[in-house]
């Protein structure tokens, strides 16, 4: 006998009325864009400095994934915190160490700067 059930993943509603999930989770950036529009929002390139001045998307700050953990006090812990890089595999390990540092929404966009390029979203340098 097998039994099913049904779970869910712990949301919560932001400053820009769309709700993400507790923990960590992934977004992409069509999914990311109404919270980028925010008043408020912390968006974070973890890539290096060198790669963020070549072209980054619009409202980012640059924290590159290495100075993270040493950044921490630069972060709300109580808000989402999203987070970008070249393909996303490096944003995706910054939001675990987030998680683990007792952050607890870490938003990683999936595919990185290359799907927000292709996305057709705006890139500043």
């Amino acid at each position: 006998m097998m039994l099913v059930a049904c779970t869910s993943v712990p949301m919560r509603k932001t400053d820009a009325f769309i709700t993400v999930p507790t923990g960590v989770s992934e977004m992409t950036p069509q999914e990311a864009r109404p919270a980028l529009e925010a008043a408020y929002v912390q968006f974070i390139d973890v890539r290096t400095v060198e790669e963020y001045n070549g072209g980054h998307a619009v409202r980012t700050r640059n924290i590159p994934l290495d100075t993270v953990m040493q950044n921490l006090d630069k972060l709300e812990k109580n808000e989402p915190v999203y987070l970008i890089c070249q393909t996303g595999i490096r944003s995706m390990k910054a939001a675990q160490m987030l998680s683990e540092a007792g952050f607890p929404q870490t938003i990683s966009i999936k595919g990185g700067t290359v799907a927000w390029q292709e996305s057709g979203l705006p890139i500043t340098k």
